[in-house]
């Protein structure tokens, strides 16, 4: 696998008090996250876990007072009395255009460039919260969310399609999936009446697949490689790099899959400082980076009709060379620090600011290791290495969010909000995997109370700058080009109010 960049009904008993809320939390989290998919954002972090924040912009930093905060700042729950479920559901319609800048001689192109399209159309992400005040300085919590995840498709084509009408980037991946689920759960302290800290040791549970046409004829890579594993077999004593460029054009396209799952330890921890005499809040956060150290499958197919160089080498000579096995492999997510600030002295309005950095410089390569490979003892013609780098060299991610929100009256609130969010992605890895840009995001929202409960719903307008590329080592990939995307983001959360403080209603 190469990248853009470098190549390649059992009745339970009841349950008194927070042990029901977290119990039911869990139930309805299981459900939700089945059905959960990714989107873009920065690179793959998701900012929108959470209808209350995402109406303000993703500013709640320093507000965290809904069951989100234990995304946004895990110290919120610290500040919230009684018991407490929420469910969250956000939906995204992905509008992702690339229009290539050059294409091998006689490509066919869409008259409106190739679609990535998110598939299905409508992506819908889940998150579960719950928090139980257990006494006037403790408060526990439990989060079941994905701050990162991804999902695109360029597949516009079959495999049995002539080349000239398939996704011209296609060697530079054609589908990709990533899933990041963290079980977070939290304990958060009241050091003082305006004062609060909180932290949250996490599970974390990784699934990745990556799709990618390989043998690439013109590649400066890829196809020559194998040509030169391959040239002492099929044109011996003819010197290698002149049988590699004849062995690269007899070759028929294939294909590869790789995917792999991962469990690994991650964190959160928040501050939180209130001070409603002056009418102030203050927050910090933080989310650590997760090494996931995944295990899984690589597969290779190469379709069922006969090549020009199946005669010199046989039908079983590619399979051989390329065979399935298991693979391990390493992905990092970047770690998060938050700041934020928030007033209500201003128009009977509460304003917020954050300010975050995802440290994605972090993200330098992803290694996969083949278990078979070009130097495994008594095995001849593998055309795979021990380790295989996919080079992505990304930067930092800053993150600026502005939002607002104005009680109507005591049961409906409104809110406005903007995120700026930079790329992490730099040109040299802008392709099919990341077709990715700075956005700037607008949003609106409100929330309805029925009683004790509350009804939140938010809709987003996410424009991506218009990014052109142009990195010659990207030349024979045809990942150069323009860059075109908008995506439609919209959700809906449910607040329960379960019990009172210690489990007793209100």
């Amino acid at each position: 696998m190469t990248n853009q960049a470098s190549n390649y009904r059992e009745r339970k008993p009841c349950l008194p008090g927070p042990a029901r809320v977290f119990r039911s939390c869990g139930r309805s989290a299981v459900l939700l996250l089945g059905i959960s998919g990714l989107c873009y954002g920065s690179a793959f972090s998701v900012s929108e876990l959470g209808a209350r924040a995402s109406g303000m912009g993703t500013a709640f930093i320093a507000t965290a007072d809904d069951g989100s905060a234990l995304y946004y700042n895990p110290a919120g729950i610290a500040f919230q009395p009684g018991i407490h479920m929420q469910m969250d559901s956000t939906v995204i319609v992905g509008l992702f255009r690339f229009t290539p800048s050059s294409t091998p001689v006689g490509q066919v192109v869409p008259a409106d460039g190739y679609s990535q399209a998110i598939k299905p159309h409508f992506i819908p992400i889940a998150s579960a919260y719950a928090t139980a005040q257990i006494s006037k300085r403790i408060t526990l919590g439990m989060g079941i969310f994905t701050p990162f995840g991804l999902s695109a498709n360029s597949t516009n084509f079959h495999d049995s399609d002539p080349n000239l009408t398939k996704f011209v980037g296609r060697f530079a991946g054609t589908r990709v999936r990533l899933e990041t689920f963290w079980f977070q759960p939290t304990i958060g302290y009241k050091i003082t009446d305006n004062l609060a800290i909180a932290v949250g040791p996490a599970f974390v549970h990784t699934h990745i697949e990556l799709e990618q046409s390989i043998l690439n004829p013109l590649g400066v890579d890829d196809g020559l490689k194998f040509g030169r594993t391959a040239a002492p077999t099929v044109f011996p004593g003819v010197p290698v790099n002149q049988a590699a460029s004849i062995i690269s054009r007899l070759l028929p396209e294939g294909r590869s899959r790789i995917a792999g799952t991962a469990n690994a330890p991650g964190a959160a921890a928040g501050l939180l400082w209130k001070n409603d005499k002056a009418k102030m809040s203050f927050g910090l956060m933080y989310r650590s980076s997760v090494v996931s150290h995944l295990s899984g499958r690589a597969s290779f197919a190469f379709g069922d009709q006969p090549y020009p160089l199946q005669q010199y080498v046989g039908p079983n000579f590619l399979p051989n060379a390329f065979p399935n096995q298991a693979i391990t492999g390493t992905f990092v997510t970047p770690a998060t620090y938050g700041v934020g600030v928030a007033t209500t002295r201003f128009f009977k309005t509460r304003i917020s600011t954050d300010v975050r950095l995802q440290d994605y410089s972090k993200f330098k390569d992803v290694p996969l290791n083949f278990s078979i490979n070009e130097d495994t003892p008594g095995l001849k013609n593998i055309a795979l290495p021990a380790t295989k780098l996919l080079h992505f060299d990304f930067r930092e991610s800053w993150n600026i969010a502005v939002g607002a929100e104005r009680a109507l009256n005591d049961k409906t609130t409104v809110r406005l909000g903007y995120l700026f969010d930079g790329s992490p992605v730099v040109e040299k890895s802008v392709g099919p995997l990341f077709p990715d840009s700075t956005r700037h995001s607008f949003t609106f929202g409100a929330t309805r109370k029925v009683g004790e409960n509350e009804f939140t719903f938010f809709g987003e307008a996410m424009k991506f700058t218009d990014r052109q590329t142009n990195v010659a080592a990207n030349n024979y990939q045809w990942t150069n080009g323009d860059y075109h995307n908008f995506a439609y983001v919209a959700g809906l959360a449910l607040r329960l109010d379960v019990g009172g403080f210690l489990g007793k209603k209100h």
